[in-house]
C-alpha cells in the first residue's frame, strides 16, 4: 500500500525502514519537522497514517513486510521509479528477541535473521544501481552496541547486529569509488516497544526521540560511526579489546545477577 506516490517533490527525500515504531518512527517525525519528504516502510502502518494527517503529502507510506523478499522487490521497484531523486536511505528495521541457550527456537532465529540482516541485503540489492549514480548518496545502517561482543540473552539478536557492523565496514571500503556516505549507527538501550520486554534494568536508557535527535544531528557530519549514549558505548567498545578470559568472567557475573 503506497500513499501519494504521484507527488513530484523537490524537497530532500529520505527512505526509512522500520518507520512505524521506535527509533524509525521518531526519525520520521524529526525529518518531517525539518522539512524533508519521508518514505516510511513497515508492516503496521497505523502510526504513520496518524502522522500523515499532519504532514499530508510529505509523508509517503509503504506497507512492506521486510521479512519477505518479493515484498521488498515490489515496494522498491515502485518507489525508485517514482522518486528518481531519492538518494538517502536509513535501514533501521529490526526485531528484538531475548533468546538464550535454553529458549531459542528455529523460528525465532529465522525471523531475527530475516528482518535484521537479510532485509538489509535485499534492500541493498534494490538500491545498488541508485547508489552508483553520480549523486551524493547516504546509506545508514542501524546496528547496535549489542553487536560489539557476545552478550547473555542475545543468541539471535546480537549476531545479526555484529554482522551489520561488519557489513557497514565492508561497504565503507567498497563504495569509496562512488559518492556514497556510509554511516553505521549503534545505539545502546532505547525505550521502544521492543525493549519493553526486558525484565532487567537497562543501563543508560534513553528515549527514541533522544536517539533520533542524536542520529539526525550527526548523520550529515564527517565520520563513519554514530554510537550512543556515550557511557554505555564506551563500556561496550572497551569490552571489545579486553582479553576473552576477562570478558567472560565479567559477563558470567552479569548472568548470575
Amino acid at each position: 500500500m503506497l500513499k501519494n506516490l504521484s507527488m513530484n517533490s523537490q524537497n530532500k527525500i529520505i527512505l526509512i525502514t522500520g518507520a512505524t515504531s521506535g527509533i524509525g518512527l521518531s526519525l520520521s517525525r524529526l525529518y518531517l519537522k525539518n522539512g524533508w519528504v519521508v518514505i516510511g516502510l513497515g508492516r503496521n502502518i497505523e502510526s504513520l497514517q496518524n502522522l500523515q494527517k499532519k504532514y499530508l503529502e510529505r509523508l509517503i507510506i509503504a506497507k512492506c513486510d521486510l521479512a519477505k523478499k518479493e515484498n521488498i522487490k515490489e515496494t522498491f521497484k515502485i518507489i525508485l521509479k517514482k522518486f528518481p531523486n531519492l538518494h538517502s536511505f536509513i535501514f533501521n528495521a529490526g526485531v528484538y528477541k531475548t533468546d538464550d541457550f535454553d529458549t531459542f527456537t528455529e523460528e525465532s532465529i529465522e525471523e531475527t535473521i530475516n528482518v535484521n540482516l537479510l532485509s538489509v541485503y535485499r534492500c541493498l540489492l534494490e538500491i545498488r544501481n541508485r547508489l552508483k549514480e553520480p549523486n551524493q548518496s547516504l546509506l545508514a545502517i542501524v546496528s547496535s552496541v549489542a553487536g560489539y561482543r557476545g552478550l547473555p540473552k542475545s543468541l539471535s539478536y546480537g549476531p545479526t547486529k555484529a554482522a551489520l557492523i561488519n557489513l557497514a565496514e565492508s561497504l565503507k571500503i567498497e563504495t569509496e569509488k562512488y559518492l556514497v556516505d556510509i554511516k553505521l549507527i549503534c545505539p545502546g538501550f532505547v525505550d521502544t516497544p521492543a525493549t519493553k520486554i526486558n525484565k532487567f534494568k537497562m543501563p543508560f536508557l534513553i528515549s527514541s526521540e533522544k536517539a533520533a535527535d542524536i542520529i539526525v544531528k550527526k548523520i550529515s557530519k564527517n565520520g563513519f560511526e554514530i554510537s550512543f549514549p556515550f557511557p554505555f558505548s564506551f563500556i561496550m567498545k572497551f569490552a571489545r579489546i579486553i582479553p576473552y578470559w576477562i570478558y567472560f568472567r565479567k559477563a558470567s557475573k552479569l548472568i548470575n545477577k
